[in-house]
């Protein structure tokens, strides 16, 4: 008999499938897979129905942001152990995850004794940051142009890293631009002024970097950048 019950969720089908594998040949302490999920909603549904002991899970979903995503675990499980297992390690959005509640944290590309490891430690009701995951020195500002300037030739069609650059109002402005309504609609739907939207707009193409709004919706469509609304079913 096991002596954890675990979920899983991932995108990818063979990352599950490997991953269950290497948790269940495990002998001691034996783990169980006993759900896996390949979206997020899809996860939060998983723990609303069933008992688990953890959850090991990435956060880049393209149905919903990562603190959603958490925050609504924790609504559904207080007490369930929450493990990133996650190809994205920046900094921010590290802290930003164990300050909503999880337990550990550690990149894809560390070993498979480096997730045991850091399961044995949540179970011990302990913290766990993986080895890899460093605070990066304090830069000066020449430093940091040539950082940004470097993430957006390594990066130009991530979707989960552009949007981790928007606020949620940006993102909430963003999608209703997508559906080309102007600042003064905008306005009015979200109870703000005219000039609020226009700055948020500003920020929102600098962040992209994109100059106009033709090519802000292109860029956005094509790269998907937005969270997918569910769709309306018919009745």
């Amino acid at each position: 008999m096991a002596d954890y019950k675990i979920a899983i969720a991932d995108e990818h089908e063979m990352f599950l499938e490997g991953l269950k594998n290497l948790l269940e040949a495990n002998e001691y302490p034996g783990y169980k897979v006993a759900a896996t999920a390949k979206s997020g909603k899809d996860l939060i549904s998983q723990i609303e129905n069933e008992d688990f002991d953890a959850l090991i899970f990435e956060i880049n979903f393209v149905d919903i942001e990562p603190e959603d995503l958490i925050k609504e675990i924790r609504k559904a499980d207080r007490n369930v152990k929450l493990f990133v297992l996650s190809a994205y390690g920046d900094m921010n959005l590290v802290k930003k995850c164990f300050r909503l509640g999880v337990d550990g944290y550690l990149l894809k590309s560390s070993s498979s004794s480096s997730l045991f490891s850091g399961l044995d430690t949540i179970f011990r009701d302990d913290i766990y940051i993986g080895e890899n995951l460093k605070v990066s020195p304090v830069k000066s500002i020449a430093d940091n142009n040539s950082t940004e300037s470097l993430e957006k030739k390594k990066y130009p069609y991530d979707r989960f890293l552009i949007r981790q650059k928007l606020t949620r109002r940006e993102k909430e402005i963003l999608r209703f631009i997508c559906q080309g309504m102007s600042n003064r609609a905008i306005a009015k739907e979200l109870y703000i002024s005219d000039h609020t939207v226009g700055v948020h707009r500003k920020h929102i193409m600098k962040k992209i970097n994109v100059t106009s709004t033709a090519d802000l919706i292109s860029f956005v469509s094509k790269f998907d950048i937005l969270i997918k609304e569910k769709e309306p079913v018919d009745v």
